[in-house]
């Protein structure tokens, strides 16, 4: 299927713009941005979600095409004089802009605008890759003998096969999921970078006060030097390896990337936290 309009200028011209083709495209592109957004951001990411703003994102994208395509013959602007008015063309990206910003809140449900900010900026350099990437395939693949719709066509199988990869990383990878960067802020102000593992498996409990405690590496603990003037808090564990007691002490804040924060929260020191050495803090899961 197909929309098309006839124009004159020195001659016939006929523009057509296979809305169809574009609509399945931008849905399939759309996915894969979104996939690599959640990836590099390191966010929790939803199927139904991300499909449902990569189907809503290329429909309004396509109704605004179609728009611009149509206003611009209706000016008399023609492919020579560049595709015509301005502000069709402002409109346009505008609309681009608010329909990315759409589809992320759809897909991560951000409460802060700082959050906002930092998806849609990622966004934005995923998609500068991405566009890059594929046109220089077009300009070292694309001539020839290859069409363009065989290059689509390509390019189209391409993106479907990173979007396998990515689905097993991130299917395969839940721990990864779960691990992002934080940062630990003392009562002096000092601000220190941690790799925090939110595991749902950490029922590490403080049998006094009854608050759930976090699991925090010897050796962050020494950089942090948690011990300074306080008295550890003894917390009893019980694991497959056997049964002790972890030197607690309680952690000025705790500040995650979505905005959140945890403050006064226990943190008992353990000699063997992960098997990834990366990981400084285990926290219990959020809800």
């Amino acid at each position: 299927m197909k929309w098309q309009e006839r124009r004159w200028q020195n001659g016939q011209m006929t523009l057509r713009f296979y809305w169809d083709i574009f609509l399945i495209l931008n849905v399939i592109m759309n996915v894969f941005l979104i996939s690599m957004t959640a990836i590099v951001r390191r966010k929790f990411l939803k199927k139904r979600r991300m499909i449902l703003a990569a189907l809503l994102g290329s429909v309004e994208m396509t109704l605004a095409v179609l728009w611009y395509f149509k206003s611009l013959i209706l000016e008399r602007k023609t492919l020579t004089k560049g595709m015509g008015g301005r502000w069709q063309t402002y409109v346009l990206i505008v609309t681009a802009v608010f329909v990315a910003l759409q589809m992320l809140q759809i897909t991560f449900c951000e409460r802060r605008i700082r959050e906002m900010i930092r998806d849609f900026l990622n966004l934005c350099q995923v998609s500068v890759v991405t566009g890059g990437t594929l046109f220089i395939c077009r300009e070292w693949f694309g001539k020839g003998n290859i069409s363009e719709l065989l290059m689509v066509l390509a390019g189209t199988v391409v993106v479907f096969c990173i979007f396998y990869v990515m689905e097993y990383y991130m299917r395969h990878g839940e721990k990864r999921a779960n691990t992002m960067d934080g940062i630990i802020i003392m009562e002096s102000g000092n601000e220190y970078p941690v790799r925090v593992l939110v595991d749902t498996g950490n029922g590490l409990v403080s049998p006094y006060s009854g608050e759930r405690v976090m699991i925090m590496s010897e050796k962050i603990a020494a950089r942090l030097d948690v011990a300074k003037g306080k008295a550890p808090l003894f917390i009893p564990f019980h694991s497959i390896g056997g049964n002790g007691v972890l030197p607690a002490y309680r952690i000025y804040c705790l500040r995650l990337p979505d905005g959140s924060e945890y403050r006064e929260f226990l943190a008992a020191v353990s000699p063997k936290l992960s098997e990834d050495p990366a990981i400084h803090l285990i926290m219990y899961g959020r809800k």
